[in-house]
């Protein structure tokens, strides 16, 4: 709280009675006793050194001691320095003009220069008002506990208006909030009501330091912080209460996109492989070759399942920061021909065109994940492209690391949703029905190798989406020539 102690440094309160008193008494008394043993004073220099009195009378002592000095200066100076001395008398007219303008110059001069100290005083008042709510609201709005925001606040009052202690009690916190304890008496506690929207959300109560009071003033300062600082607490609750209701809608969101996605994704491989384990059972007559075709349909149909129960468990594994990779430089040419290899059922048919530059390093990463990220590539293009439309696949070495590319021939992903389908429930504008998870989870298992994935547009119109991963050698590694590549289909 420095910056607290700086802008008291700066901001006066009202003086009490008794130094006004003071410093109407003292400036013109010292004026006269340093001119009267002075031997035919100036009577201009005399009246220059009272308004320099009245100033300062006004600056310690607001307008009332200016006041107070510019009356007291102007008997002295009639007294003791105008002719005839020692008397009030007025020996001449313009002695007694000279008395009149100086006693009206000097009580223009203390009043105005009260009156700009208060302003300023006034304006430096309020800018520490909006400092204290501002760094209040802040500390409450961005989520910190209450407790501590509320122990910053009653430190900060305790600070500005030299409080022994300041009790914050709300019903927003278990219990009172404390700063300060050197208090002799908890008798002479003053109380503030916190009241927002007409109604009462706490109190505050604080001690002032025991050899001074609180003037009226810094009373009407406190209960103005007092009203600022209970909307403030009503603002926090109905920002908690809209951030719950956002939370809520999104979580009933997610849970419509999860149920309907799963719904389908899980039903259809599960109708597959009860049709195809009921024609086992209850057919006859079937040829090997037919109960063969059953039984590769019950396993694909299974792998599929398996596929989707990983995706979910590999969302919970995100959520929950658990999705780490544990990297072995690997070939990235094996891991893609494995992928394809044992798709080839799902692919029916599909001509799958693999690229692999003849740069490409071994790249450190966990081959299951990768394994995945490209299943998940592959599934994505057989399913929202036309039947019996090829799938190409590349591999290109860049300075750092490897880029791998997945496109097709389809209807391609809009630009709007390119950044949108990473995320875990969004399927685009696609009507398709499906969880919203491969892409999303691709994306996450790239990052968590320290690469990056995004979504491009191939020049038949379709989506090419390539992720890169970095290699663990400090050598660049020069581009790939095209020429060079290895082809395989």
């Amino acid at each position: 709280m420095a910056w607290m102690k700086d802008l008291r440094l700066n901001w006066h309160p009202p003086a009490p009675l008794w130094l006004s008193a003071a410093a109407a008494l003292s400036g013109p008394g010292l004026v006269t006793l340093l001119a009267i043993p002075a031997s035919n004073p100036s009577t201009a220099v005399v009246a220059v050194l009272f308004v320099l009195a009245v100033v300062i009378a006004a600056r310690l002592g607001g307008a009332t001691a200016g006041a107070g000095a510019s009356l007291l200066s102007f008997l002295s100076l009639n007294f003791f320095f105008t002719p005839p001395l020692h008397t009030f008398a007025v020996g001449t007219i313009e002695d007694a003009v000279t008395l009149f303008v100086f006693l009206v110059v000097s009580v223009i001069v203390g009043v105005l220069f009260s009156s700009a100290v208060a302003a300023k005083s006034s304006t430096e008042r309020r800018k520490l008002e909006a400092r204290l709510l501002n760094r209040l609201a802040t500390r409450l709005l961005s989520g910190e506990p209450p407790e501590k925001a509320l122990t910053a606040f009653g430190a900060g009052l305790c600070d500005l208006f030299g409080l022994s202690r300041c009790e914050i009690s709300t019903e927003f916190t278990d219990t009172s909030v404390i700063a300060r304890r050197e208090v002799e008496s908890l008798e002479r506690a003053q109380e503030v009501r916190l009241v927002a929207r007409g109604k009462r959300i706490g109190v505050i109560k604080v001690w002032p330091d025991p050899r001074t009071s609180l003037s009226d003033d810094e009373g009407r300062v406190i209960e103005s912080l007092a009203t600022q600082l209970a909307l403030a607490l009503e603002g926090m609750r109905l920002s908690l209460e809209v951030r719950r209701a956002e939370l809520e809608a999104s979580a009933s969101q997610l849970k419509a996109a999860l149920f309907s996605g799963v719904t389908h994704d899980v039903k259809t491989p599960l109708a597959a492989i009860m049709a195809a384990a009921t024609s086992l059972i209850d057919g006859s007559g079937f040829s090997e070759e037919e109960r063969r075709e059953h039984l590769d349909t019950i396993k694909q149909e299974a792998e599929r399942l398996h596929r989707v129960v990983n995706n979910l468990l590999d969302v919970a594994r995100l959520r929950a920061g658990a999705l780490v990779a544990k990297k072995m430089p690997s070939p990235i040419d094996e891991v893609m021909e494995s992928v394809i290899n044992r798709l080839r059922p799902l692919l029916d048919g599909r001509e799958v065109e693999i690229r692999v530059g003849d740069e490409v390093p071994e790249v450190p990463m966990d081959v299951v994940q990768i394994d995945q990220v490209l299943t998940n590539l592959i599934e994505n293009s057989i399913k929202f492209t036309p039947p019996g439309s090829p799938i190409s696949m590349s591999a290109v070495g860049h300075p750092g690391g490897v880029r791998v590319t997945v496109s097709d021939h389809g209807p391609g992903i809009p630009k709007p949703d390119r950044d949108r389908v990473l995320e875990p429930f969004e399927t685009g504008g696609t009507t398709k029905a499906g969880t919203g998870l491969g892409l999303a989870i691709t994306n996450a298992v790239v990052v968590a190798h320290g690469g990056r994935m995004w979504i491009a547009e191939t020049p038949s119109g379709g989506a090419a989406i390539t992720f890169e991963l970095p290699c663990a050698t400090d050598g660049s590694l020069e581009a790939v020539r095209g020429g060079g590549a290895d082809t395989r289909r």
